[in-house]
């Protein structure tokens, strides 16, 4: 007996005839009788009276249809289940970051690919940089979205994403405080406050490619401090720091952000998402694809 068999008996109980199921189920109704009648003989119970009327349930017929639409109704849920994880729309995802400068970007695109995707589970992971990356080489995290540029991470496959504005953070009576836009050279004395948990290192290198020369470099503070107590030293005059532009949302603590421009115009930080090139995670791709910009 297999699922074909009960197919035909469930057709049959639906139709009442055997010709009326092999017509439903498209083939020829002597396969439909022969069928039936091989899983009457290996059970030893008859399942249909039948009659030129065409084929009524018997007693223990009842019970097994009941039994029998059961067993099909969850194979079909199974296969279901199979070929949407198969295709991506099912699953789960494990995504590592680190506390950037702002996670306004990412939190944006997370939260609208569960909207668009609820059956896929997305797993969120915040750990430092260097766990990250061996969380994905080692297959515990799918993908890392981290602060750079493509080649960031050579062992990975990896793909742009968005990118944010660069702005100051300045404390209210700051000199600079009353421009609407800063300069790179105008912030070539003062003296940075960055974190020492990621992003900090990320913004030591972008201070330096900015503000470095063969015989000046700038003032860089490492502090072991929250974003958020970081801006609170900045507001208290012991430094000024670099943020994402969502932190500009961010009130009531005493400071004041403005763009960073360079020559070519405002300077923006770059978000990749990087994974290991043999992940065969049919969500990862749907995820890799959700986030990915157009064109």
């Amino acid at each position: 007996m297999d699922l074909r068999h009960l197919r035909y008996i469930v057709a049959t109980a639906r139709n009442g005839s055997f010709s009326a199921a092999a017509y439903e189920l498209n083939v020829r109704q002597p396969i439909v009788s022969k069928r039936i009648k091989e899983v009457e003989d290996e059970l030893g119970v008859a399942l249909f009276e039948r009659s030129t009327a065409g084929a009524r349930l018997t007693a223990a017929g009842q019970k097994f249809v009941v039994a029998a639409r059961r067993i099909l109704e969850d194979t079909e849920r199974m296969a279901q289940h199979a070929r949407a994880s198969g295709a991506g729309m099912l699953g789960r995802v494990v995504v590592g970051f680190y506390k950037s400068l702002s996670a306004g970007g990412f939190r944006a695109a997370v939260s609208k690919f569960r909207r668009q995707y609820p059956e896929i589970v997305v797993e969120l992971v915040e750990s430092p940089f260097v766990d990250i990356t061996a969380g994905v080489l080692s297959g515990a995290l799918d993908a890392a979205i981290i602060l750079g540029d493509a080649e960031k991470c050579e062992v990975f496959e990896s793909i742009a994403l968005w990118s944010e504005h660069l702005v100051v953070a300045l404390p209210i009576e700051h000199s600079l405080a009353t421009k609407s836009i800063i300069y790179w050279p105008e912030l070539k004395r003062e003296r940075f406050l960055i974190t020492h948990h990621d992003p900090g290192p990320d913004i030591r290198v972008i201070l330096l490619r900015h503000l470095a020369a063969p015989s000046d470099h700038p003032v860089i503070v490492t502090c072991h401090l929250s974003r958020e107590s970081l801006l609170s030293e900045v507001a208290d005059g012991q430094g000024v720091a670099l943020q994402c532009e969502s932190a500009v949302g961010l009130t009531g603590l005493g400071v004041v952000f403005r763009p960073v421009h360079d020559g070519n115009g405002a300077t923006r930080l770059g978000y990749v998402a990087c994974w290991k090139p043999d992940n065969t995670n049919p969500a990862l791709t749907t995820f890799l694809n959700a986030v990915r910009p157009p064109g």
